[in-house]
């Protein structure tokens, strides 16, 4: 073989093995990044992101181009007759077949590097796409914790304006009556039930007009000193009175005594005749929160 084709041989062979070692350089880079953004998307790993494109879109130019170089030589005989030295120069293009095979075997090679780097970008295009969806639904939950945040403030805001309405010394007529907000409330609980605090709670209770937040949850745990309403069978009203001793047997049977606060003895005279203890199944509600009326 001439030297000339010697020495293109040698520049074709170096120009594939500097442009594989340069992949598989941005390769080993860009495997690092990919894991790291995996783990944790952050600003650092998105810029390292970009610049490794930036790189990889570059390196897949300059092996684009040293291809098509050598592609260019295959298509002119011109062109490769000029590759021969003076002395060695053909004067026609009848056998090139030499050549043509060194040429050939060098862009086969850089075609095989030019193919790495077409999977490499693909790489980094994927892991682009990856990176978004991922940013995508970060994003999402920031737009659901914002929703959640102004539904909250929103309920807090209106929950004051209704607190600012009723502390505003307004007269209507739901105060008209003194019993009236008592007996509303109540009414909205458990309809079917007209229940008033007597004199027998007093002071704990303003017959004129307190306000006693009830409930009746089945998991409701009564314990000595609670206010409930209770029904004595015979009685068409309520009475609303407080718990003074609880007893809670093994079995999960609990039964309780009650008092009214202004009365010198339980109630037991007001239960049922035999009756020494109400149940469970006795109590109405139970008494939570009392906004006292004063006259």
């Amino acid at each position: 073989m001439p030297f000339e084709l010697q020495i293109m041989e040698i520049i074709g062979e170096s120009i594939a093995y500097g442009l594989k070692l340069k992949t598989q350089d941005i390769l080993m880079e860009f495997e690092t990044i990919r894991q790291s953004s995996y783990a944790r998307i952050s600003i650092e790993s998105l810029r390292e992101l970009a610049f490794i494109k930036s790189k990889v879109d570059k390196h897949h130019r300059n092996a684009d181009l040293a291809h098509q170089a050598w592609l260019d030589l295959l298509a002119y005989d011109e062109d490769m007759i000029g590759l021969y030295l003076t002395e060695y120069r053909k004067s026609d293009s009848s056998d090139l077949s030499e050549i043509e095979l060194l040429l050939e075997s060098c862009a086969k090679q850089i075609a095989e590097v030019c193919r790495s780097v077409y999977d490499l970008k693909d790489s980094v295009q994927n892991v682009e796409i990856t990176t978004g969806f991922m940013l995508d639904a970060v994003r999402n939950q920031l737009l659901a914790f914002e929703i959640r945040i102004n539904i909250i403030t929103m309920g807090f805001g209106i929950g004051v304006f209704i607190t600012a309405i009723y502390g505003m010394n307004l007269y209507s007529g739901i105060e008209e009556h003194p019993r009236a907000l008592l007996f509303k409330s109540y009414k909205l609980h458990r309809p079917n039930q007209n229940t008033l605090p007597f004199g027998a709670m007093e002071p704990a209770f303003n017959i004129r007009g307190d306000f006693l937040l009830l409930t009746n949850y089945s998991t409701e745990f009564v314990r000595a000193g609670d206010i409930v309403v209770f029904r004595i069978e015979g009685r068409d009203i309520p009475i609303v009175h407080r718990v003074i001793k609880v007893h809670e047997k093994n079995d999960g049977y609990v039964k309780f005594l009650t008092k009214g606060d202004n009365n010198q003895v339980d109630d037991r005279g007001l239960y049922s005749p035999g009756q020494l203890w109400l149940e469970r199944k006795d109590i109405i509600d139970i008494c939570h929160i009392l906004a006292s009326y004063s006259f």
